[in-house]
């Protein structure tokens, strides 16, 4: 686990200012970042340069269903064939139902799995940053640090821009 620097602030314009503050330090990106009650917009405090993953996620559900839609449809054909006229036959409608109807589970199961890891509801080990007072309108600005120094620094920016707790925890943001 990595040391976390977690400072609470009452309100966005001090949160920014110590996101500021924080930019100035060097740290790497995607290792700053906010947690609150309700919505900010966009770069209010941080920007978080991670790419959204969730609608590949969604579409590699949607091929992996259609693969197996189509090969239980084709098992199904081989293992139960359907004579015809002393001929086996292949149906094509039902076969494409079936696929689709797999490819929507795939897709769904995708979604699924994509939202949890977005979340953050997948992580391992599931000690995750967070504090009560969140939810009663403050605004968490947490860093991840590698160093005594690099900790020590933070803090100082922190209570500078007006953090009215910081502390360093142990876990993962």
């Amino acid at each position: 686990m990595s040391t976390v620097i977690v400072g609470l602030f009452d309100g966005v314009e001090t949160a920014a200012r110590a996101g500021r503050a924080l930019k100035g330090l060097s740290l790497p990106a995607g290792s700053v970042t906010t947690l609150s009650a309700v919505p900010l917009p966009d770069g209010a405090v941080v920007t978080d340069p991670t790419p959204i993953r969730f609608p590949r996620i969604v579409i590699a559900g949607w091929f992996v269903g259609a693969a197996a839609g189509l090969g239980l449809t084709l098992a199904t054909y081989m293992l139960y064939p359907l004579v015809t006229g002393g001929k086996t036959i292949v149906s094509v409608p039902p076969t494409l139902i079936i696929t689709y109807e797999v490819a929507m589970l795939g897709a769904l199961l995708g979604t699924l799995f994509g939202s949890g890891r977005e979340m953050g509801l997948l992580r391992f080990p599931p000690k995750v940053i967070h504090d009560p007072r969140i939810h009663d309108g403050k605004i968490a600005l947490c860093a991840r640090v590698e160093g005594d120094e690099q900790a020590r620094r933070t803090i100082e920016a922190m209570r500078e821009a007006g953090g009215t707790e910081v502390r360093a925890e142990e876990g993962e943001l």
